[in-house]
């Protein structure tokens, strides 16, 4: 496949930043969060993580890579988005809270729902 796909990345911690740099290195990234220093610092070039290659990757790779607050717009152009949005588990409760993966696949549904989904987050069986 040649064609230069289109990538919404939802979640900039390390499973959705990996994703993000390596996808970027051949395909249109946008990866999306909410905090907006975050956002910035990729923007930038600056991992907001602790991760030498991802450092490493953002300081000297050339990347198609931006960041930006606004899922809507991300997502609403994209070939695939990719869920990385965090699971906080509750050990007292045996819980995984899967609110913000839903939140991001209400969003896709509603703003591209031809996009293809795929989940990296951590969620239950079923």
């Amino acid at each position: 496949m040649d064609k230069e796909l289109k990538i919404a990345v939802a979640g900039t911690g390390y499973v959705g930043l990996s994703i993000a740099t390596l996808l970027s290195q051949h395909h249109q990234v946008t990866a999306v969060d909410v905090i907006p220093e975050k956002v910035d610092l990729i923007n930038s070039r600056k991992s907001p993580i602790q991760d030498e290659y991802i450092e490493k990757y953002l300081a000297e790779k050339e990347l198609n890579l931006t960041a930006t607050l606004d899922g809507a717009k991300a997502y609403a152009d994209a070939d695939f988005v990719v869920i990385a949005a965090p699971t906080n588990y509750d050990p007292v409760k045996n819980y995984f809270d899967t609110s913000h993966v839903e939140e991001v696949i209400e969003l896709v549904k509603k703003v591209n729902p031809h996009a293809i989904m795929v989940i990296k987050s951590t969620i239950p069986v079923g």
